[in-house]
């Protein structure tokens, strides 16, 4: 909670927590800069998932999209593809996660090609 209001949320067992709607789809450079600036709580910034982080959250997606639904966030797009901040195999890409069924679909790519963002923060 901040200032009255849920501004993330997590499953039993997560070390972060994940904000409550996503940020649209977009290039990985936007997704980095807009994921970095997002403001979950006064001064506390979010950051792009890292690659284990995004398999986590696939892990977790039906319950976190239950106490999502339940606090007025949206739900996580199941089968789409989200942004990591983790490099991938050359300089200009980065990973990304397909929620889909297990197991998920991780791959890298372009950096130009849209994909959805979701900030997380890694501690509160």
């Amino acid at each position: 909670y901040c200032n009255g209001k849920v501004v993330g949320v997590r499953a039993t067992g997560m070390g972060f927590y994940v904000a409550m709607q996503d940020l649209g789809e977009m290039y990985w450079d936007e997704a980095n800069n807009q994921s970095s600036s997002f403001v979950f709580c006064n001064y506390l910034k979010g950051i792009l998932p890292s690659s284990d982080q995004l398999m986590t959250i696939n892990k977790n997606k039906t319950k976190l999209n239950e106490i999502l639904a339940t606090y007025g966030g949206t739900n996580l797009i199941i089968g789409g593809t989200y942004w990591s901040s983790t490099y991938g195999v050359s300089g200009l890409s980065h990973y990304s996660v397909s929620l889909k069924d297990n197991p998920p679909n991780m791959g890298w790519g372009s950096d130009n090609v849209n994909h959805y963002v979701r900030p997380v923060l890694a501690s509160w």
